[in-house]
C-alpha cells in the first residue's frame, strides 16, 4: 500500500481488514478463490468503510473480474 494511504498503522490496519473480508467470504463460500497469490491495492484510507462495506466492496471487485 502506498504511504499516501496514511502512517504505518493505518496501512498494516487496512491490510488486517482486507485480508479479514476476503477469509470471510472465502470461508462463507461466496468467494472462490484458486490457488496462487492475488494483490489487491488500497489507495485511499478504509477508515470510512464498515466491515460490512468493506466486504461487499470486494465481493464485487471479484465478481468484475470473473466477467
Amino acid at each position: 500500500m502506498p504511504k499516501s494511504v496514511g502512517t504505518a498503522v493505518t496501512r498494516n490496519r487496512a491490510r488486517r481488514r482486507v485480508r479479514a473480508a476476503l477469509q470471510e467470504l472465502q470461508r462463507d463460500g461466496v468467494l472462490v478463490l484458486g490457488e496462487g497469490e492475488y494483490r489487491v491495492s488500497v489507495l485511499s484510507p478504509l477508515t470510512t468503510l464498515s466491515a460490512l462495506e468493506l466486504r461487499a466492496t470486494l465481493h464485487g471487485l471479484f465478481e468484475e473480474l470473473r466477467r
